[in-house]
């Protein structure tokens, strides 16, 4: 096995302990690079509907933000990508 298939497996293994889709996303966005709606959706193998209300809600409680455009590589659209702010969740 590489480095590469451990620190996916880890990565994966990681996610797997968060409870709820809500904090999937928000660990996808601070772990991945530049994570568009569609790339969140396909990392954790769900519907890009389920994560856009979830990114919603992120973003109205000032955890996220849409920090700039880029290219879908797969639909060759422009689209957001996020990143995290520096609140974390739980703090006030």
């Amino acid at each position: 096995m590489t480095v590469d298939q451990n620190s996916i497996e880890a990565y994966y293994e990681d996610m797997e302990r968060l409870s709820t889709v809500r904090d999937k996303v928000y660990f996808v966005i601070q772990n991945a690079t530049h994570p568009s709606s569609s790339d969140i959706a396909r990392l954790l193998r769900t519907q890009r509907t389920t994560v856009t209300g979830r990114l919603k809600e992120l973003e109205e409680e000032g955890l996220i933000y849409k920090a700039s455009t880029k290219k879908d590589p797969w639909t060759h659209k422009t689209v957001h990508w996020y990143a995290p702010t520096d609140r974390r969740m739980g703090e006030s």
